[in-house]
């Protein structure tokens, strides 16, 4: 409004007026620039949120979730809409006994690593709480869910592998000559011997030249998971391999029926052979093995293993289950069978399922470990389930000779 000296207290009122009228002025202008900055903060930290990998679930002073990013949709396994509110008893009691913990513990930042099961799998966490005070005076928490579980089984797959090449290393020498002199014993003094104890002397040379061969068989078993090769990869039918592998426990085995699904289609991919065949092979021998421990007051519908394999468009992968109605396998920390040195046998070493996780991985495939279904002998036993890729174009690339050649096909 105009100002003029001879309006008097109007004047002075224009004046108030008019500085009222600039100081709102500068305030709208102070809140639209902290509006602006607001959503830019906003818009910022919802990109660090929907790139980030680790799971982020917020929660509030009633343990409800108000805030998660898409990592967290996928690990808790339903969209967003559906997780607001939600009490985080309900969807992650795992997580709520974490947050429990934290907030018995001092003010600040609180992490702890733990293993969860996610659709059938044990993954192991590092799962960090953080405390956020409100204006309000009540807690909310910022939950950072990180999946190191391959980073744990490398790690450990890394030392167990120095273990086995400095364990291969320090027991193969000597074996050779072992094995040699208790040979050279029995021949060039077998027949100088009391015939009373040559029995005994027999049985003793060759228990040593037997648990020498023991001995190096486990040494190769140490060298294998220690110096795994590089697969030489060509066109392969998976079926062939896995009728290689059943035909040389088959043979072996009369007393376990073998049922083989392997489909009327060519399973042809980029597989090394040798390797594959080395793979099903042990996996087709737990099997028998888990049939030959159970308990014979535990009934069950004779001794079958199954093998299946099928191609899966959704996934575009093979898919190989190999079932058996043996003792089954753990519930609790299932997966850690799949680690050097753990074994569910007596004089297992802990390094057969290690070495097919290792080829099926330099494969690019996934090992899966299930019950059985309940159309197989009602659930009783164990399922192993191999994925592996379907390369279609390197597959396809193959000369129609090499494809005749591929086992069978």
């Amino acid at each position: 409004m105009p100002v003029r000296a001879a309006d008097g207290d109007v004047g002075s009122l224009s004046r108030t007026f008019n500085k009222m009228i600039s100081q709102i002025r500068s305030q709208h202008d102070e809140i639209l620039e902290a509006r602006d900055e607001m959503d830019d903060r906003r818009r910022f930290i919802e990109a660090v949120l929907e790139g980030v990998t680790a799971a982020v679930i917020g929660v509030g002073a009633d343990h409800r979730i108000t805030i998660v990013n898409p990592s967290a949709e996928e690990f808790l396994g339903m969209p967003a809409d559906a997780l607001m509110g939600q009490e985080l008893q309900i969807t992650a009691p795992e997580i709520e006994q974490v947050l429990g913990e934290a907030k018995s513990r001092p003010r600040g930042d609180f992490r702890k690593q733990i293993n969860i099961m996610r659709g059938g799998k044990e993954r192991t966490l590092s799962v960090q709480v953080t405390r956020e005070e409100q204006r309000s005076s009540r807690e909310s928490y910022v939950i950072t869910l990180d999946d190191i579980t391959d980073l744990v089984i490398a790690q450990r797959s890394t030392a167990w592998a120095d273990v086995a090449r400095r364990i291969a290393h320090e027991i193969k020498n000597p074996l050779t000559p072992i094995q040699l002199s208790a040979e050279r014993l029995k021949r060039r003094y077998g027949k100088q011997i009391d015939p009373d104890d040559r029995a005994v002397f027999d049985q003793c040379t060759d228990t040593i030249v037997r648990q020498v061969g023991d001995i190096g068989r486990m040494v190769d078993e140490f060298s294998s998971f220690a110096r795994m090769p590089k697969p030489a990869k060509e066109v392969t039918d998976l079926r062939g391999v896995l009728r290689d592998a059943i035909f040389l426990r088959e043979m072996g085995e009369a007393h376990v029926d073998f049922i083989r699904e392997l489909g009327d289609e060519p399973l042809n991919g980029m597989f090394d052979a040798r390797m594959l065949g080395q793979a099903f092979g042990n996996l087709v021998k737990n099997a028998i093995e888990a049939i030959e421990a159970v308990p014979g007051d535990q009934e069950r519908d004779g001794r079958k293993v199954k093998v299946r394999s099928i191609f899966d468009p959704v996934r575009d992968m093979f898919v190989v289950d190999i079932i058996d109605n043996g003792n089954g396998l753990p519930q609790e920390n299932r997966h850690r069978i799949l680690e050097p040195y753990m074994t569910m046998r007596e004089k297992g070493t802990g390094l057969g399922l290690a070495i097919v996780k290792k080829i099926i991985e330099e494969h690019g495939g996934q090992l899966e470990l299930h019950d059985a279904p309940a159309d197989f002998d009602h659930g009783k036993g164990a399922m192993i389930r191999v994925l592996l890729p379907h390369q279609e174009q390197a597959a396809a690339s193959g000369s129609g000779k090499d494809k005749e050649l591929a086992y069978g096909v």
